[in-house]
C-alpha cells in the first residue's frame, strides 16, 4: 500500500472517531445538564417552601372540601359534556358521591362556577304544577353560605328536558321565598340511558366565603311523590356545608416571581390536591396539569417532610421533579412540586450535537483535503528524490555526475533522508574512487619490486657475473619480495583492522604516562629528530586498548617524520578541551595539504608522497589510523595549522570516570 493511501486511512479512522467522541461527550453534557436542572429544581423548591409557609391558612380543609378545577376553554351550556373540551378532558375527574348515585365536577373563572352533575335515577320525576310543594319531584338542591354570613338554598327543578328552574327556598325545601326565578343561574337539564345530567353555572362572587354543598333528591312514585332519598355532599355528621377548594391565588401572586417559561411550580395540601399552578399550563406532560390528585410516590414521600427528585418517562420524554415539604409546627400541611421536561435539555443537546457533526464534517473535509494535498506533496518528493538518486549512478554502478539532491536544505524528515542519501552516495562516491585508485597504486607499488626480480633472476640465469654479483642480485631480490610482503602486510592489516578491534580487551589505562614513554622511546630511536612532549605526565585515564593507541601514534608519528622539514621540531601535546574531552595533537612543520586531499585522507589507499622511500606507502596508515579511534569512541582530526607552518594531527578521546 502506497504511503499516502496508508496516510489517508489512518487520518480517516482517527476523524471517524472524532465525531463519535463528540457524540460520547454530549452524552455526558446531557446527563450534567439533567442533573444542574434537578439540583435547580429542588432549589426553587426549598424557596418556594420556604415562602407559602406563612400562607399556612390557605391549607385549610378537609378531605370532604369540593375541588374547583381552572376553567381553559369556553364552555357551551347545554348538558352535553363530550361538545366542550374542558368536561371532555376531565371526564375521569368526575368525584363520585353517595356510592355512585351521582358524580360532579366544578370549573370556574373570573366570573362563573360552573357545575357538571351525572345523577344515576332509573324513574325520573318531573315537575307538575298541579302538585304545590316544590320539592314533589326529582330535583337539585344548592346550598352556600352568602356575604352575609346567610345560607342561602335554591332548588333546581324542571318539567321536563331543556332549561329547568332555580327558586330561592325555605328551610324546608317546599315553599319558595318570594317565586321569582333566580335568573343568574343558568343551567340544562339533559335524560341520559341511566338517569340525566345536569349542567349549570353560578356567579362566582356568592361565594366568597368558600361553603357549597350540592345534593340530589329522588322522590317516590308518580302519585305519592314525597322525597324518598337525598344523597348529598355535605359532612353527615355535623350537616356542614363543604369548604370549596380553589386554585389559591394568593399563593399564585407569592410565588409568581419564581416562574420559569419551562418549568412549572405545583403547590399541593395534604391531601394530594392542587391548591396552586404557575407556568407550564399548556404542557401535556405536566405532572400536575388539570388534576386534584396527584399520584406519584414522589408525592407520597415529600407529604412525610422527605424532599428529593425524581424522573418520570412519558412517551419519549421524561419528566424531572423535585419536591419539597411544607412544614408548620414540624407537621406536613403541603409540598411544592417543581417539574421540567428534559425536552428543552435534549434540544440544547441536539443542537450542540448537530454542531458538533457538522463542525466534525467540515473539519474532517479540510483534514482530509489537508492530508491528500501533504501526502500528494510528500509523494512528489520522494518520488523526485528516487529519481534523482537512480539518476547519479548508471547499470553498472559508477557515478555518472555530481551528486545534487533537491531537498537537502529542507528541514523536515526529508531533508534528514535527502542529507542521509547525500552522504551516503558521498561515502560510496569516495569509496567507488578508492577502488578505482587501487589497480593504479597496486601496480605502481608492485611493479617496481616485481621488476627488480625479474632483472635479478635475469642476471643470475645468465651466468656471466662474479659471485659477488649475483650474491648482490639475489640480495636485492629479497628486497624486493620484502617490500612485496610489506604490501600484502598492510593490505591484510587494513582489511582484518574491524575484526581484531572487536577481539580487544578494553581497559582502563594511563594515556599522559604512555604519551610520555612513547616520546622517550621515539627520540631513541630517532636521534636525527627533535621529538617533544607537552602536557601532564600522569594520572590522565581513559579506557580502550593501549597497544592500539601506540599503533595509532606509530601512524601519525611516521607520516610527522617524513614530512617534517630538517631541524624542526616535532611536538606531542597532551590538553583537555572545552568540552572536557582529551585532546593528542602532533604538529610538525612542514607543507602545507590541500583541502581536497584532507577531505580524502582517511579512505585508504590515497598517499601524497612525492618521494620514493624503502618501506611502501599505500595510504592505508591514516584509515587504520581512523579506525582505532572510532573504536575508542573518539576522532582523528587532520588540518593545517594556524600559523600555517605545517600540518596538525589530533586524536579526541573521551576521559575515563
Amino acid at each position: 500500500m502506497k504511503l499516502g493511501a496508508r496516510l489517508i486511512i489512518v487520518s480517516s479512522i482517527f476523524l471517524v472517531t472524532l465525531p463519535v467522541l463528540g457524540y460520547y461527550f454530549v452524552e455526558k453534557i446531557q446527563f450534567s445538564l439533567l442533573q444542574g436542572q434537578e439540583d435547580a429544581q429542588a432549589m426553587t423548591a426549598s424557596a418556594i417552601a420556604t415562602v407559602v409557609r406563612g400562607y399556612t391558612n390557605l391549607f385549610d380543609a378537609d378531605e370532604n372540601a369540593l375541588y374547583v378545577y381552572p376553567r381553559q376553554l369556553d364552555i357551551n351550556i347545554d348538558g352535553y359534556s363530550q361538545s366542550d373540551e374542558d368536561w371532555g378532558r376531565l371526564e375521569n375527574k368526575f368525584n363520585a358521591v353517595g356510592e355512585n348515585k351521582f358524580s360532579q365536577l366544578l370549573l370556574d373563572d373570573d366570573r362563573y362556577l360552573y357545575i357538571y352533575l351525572k345523577v344515576i335515577d332509573n324513574n325520573i320525576v318531573y315537575r307538575n304544577p298541579r302538585y304545590i310543594p316544590l320539592n314533589s319531584n326529582d330535583h337539585i338542591r344548592l346550598e352556600y353560605i352568602d356575604d352575609n354570613n346567610i345560607h342561602q338554598r335554591l332548588i333546581l327543578l324542571t318539567e321536563g328536558q331543556g332549561n329547568f328552574s332555580v327558586y330561592k327556598v325555605k328551610e324546608d325545601w317546599q315553599t319558595w321565598i318570594n317565586g321569582r326565578h333566580v335568573n343568574a343561574v343558568f343551567g340544562v337539564w339533559r335524560e341520559t340511558f341511566s338517569g340525566y345530567d345536569v349542567e349549570l353555572r353560578l356567579p362566582i362572587e356568592w361565594l366568597q366565603q368558600r361553603r357549597m354543598s350540592l345534593s340530589v333528591v329522588d322522590v317516590y312514585g308518580e302519585n305519592e311523590r314525597y322525597p324518598d332519598t337525598v344523597v348529598s355532599t355535605k359532612i353527615l355528621d355535623a350537616d356542614l356545608l363543604n369548604p370549596i377548594l380553589f386554585r389559591s391565588r394568593e399563593i399564585n401572586n407569592v410565588i409568581d416571581s419564581f416562574m420559569d417559561s419551562s418549568s412549572q411550580i405545583c403547590i399541593i395540601d395534604q391531601y394530594r390536591r392542587v391548591r396552586a399552578v404557575i407556568g407550564g399550563k399548556s404542557r401535556v406532560d405536566s405532572l400536575c396539569r388539570s388534576t386534584d390528585k396527584v399520584s406519584n410516590k414522589l408525592v407520597t414521600d415529600v407529604l412525610t417532610g422527605i424532599a428529593g427528585t425524581s424522573r418520570i418517562l412519558n412517551g419519549d420524554k421524561t419528566l424531572l421533579i423535585a419536591a419539597h415539604p411544607v412544614i408548620e409546627d414540624n407537621k406536613t400541611v403541603g409540598a411544592v412540586l417543581v417539574s421540567n421536561s428534559d425536552s428543552q435539555i435534549l434540544s440544547r443537546q441536539r443542537d450542540t450535537l448537530l454542531t458538533v457533526l457538522f463542525a466534525s464534517l467540515a473539519l474532517a473535509f479540510l483534514v482530509f483535503l489537508s492530508m491528500l494535498t501533504f501526502s500528494s506533496w510528500l509523494t512528489f518528493r520522494i518520488n523526485r528524490l528516487n529519481e534523482q538518486a537512480s539518476s547519479i549512478i548508471d547499470d553498472s554502478g559508477r557515478f555518472i555526475k555530481n551528486i545534487d539532491l533537491s531537498d537537502v536544505s529542507q528541514k523536515d524528515e526529508i531533508g534528514e533522508l535527502s542529507r542521509g542519501f547525500k552522504c551516503l552516495l558521498d561515502k560510496l562516491n569516495n569509496y567507488t574512487g578508492f577502488l578505482e585508485t587501487v589497480p593504479g597504486m597496486l601496480r605502481h607499488e608492485i611493479l617496481n619490486p616485481v621488476n627488480t626480480i625479474s632483472m635479478s633472476l635475469q642476471t643470475l640465469s645468465e651466468g656471466k657475473m662474479s659471485a659477488s654479483a649475483n650474491i648482490d642480485s639475489i640480495n636485492i631480490a629479497n628486497q624486493a619480495i620484502l617490500q612485496l610482503q610489506l604490501i600484502v602486510s598492510s593490505l591484510t592489516e587494513a582489511a582484518n583492522i574491524d575484526e581484531a578491534l572487536i577481539q580487544d580487551e578494553v581497559d582502563r589505562f594511563d594515556i599522559a604516562a604512555l604519551l610520555e614513554e612513547y616520546v622517550s622511546n621515539t627520540r631513541l630511536k630517532h636521534p636525527d629528530f627533535k621529538v617533544v612532549y607537552q602536557g601532564a605526565g600522569q594520572n590522565v585515564f581513559v579506557k580502550g586498548k593501549d597497544i592500539r593507541i601506540v599503533q595509532l601514534l606509530d601512524k601519525i608519528k611516521d607520516n610527522a617524520l617524513d614530512f617534517s622539514l630538517p631541524n624542526t621540531e616535532i611536538v606531542f601535546q597532551l590538553e583537555m578541551n572545552q568540552h572536557q574531552q582529551l585532546e593528542i595533537s602532533v604538529k610538525n612543520e612542514g607543507d602545507f595539504i590541500q583541502q581536497a586531499q584532507l577531505d580524502v585522507l582517511f579512505q585508504g589507499m590515497v598517499s601524497r608522497r612525492s618521494v620514493k622511500t624503502v618501506t611502501p606507502h599505500l595510504g592505508i596508515g591514516l584509515y587504520v589510523s581512523h579506525k582505532i579511534a572510532k573504536y575508542h569512541q573518539g576522532h582523528l582530526e587532520i588540518a593545517n595549522r594556524r600559523d600555517k607552518q605545517g600540518v596538525e594531527v589530533v586524536l579526541v578521546l573521551p576521559v575515563a570516570s
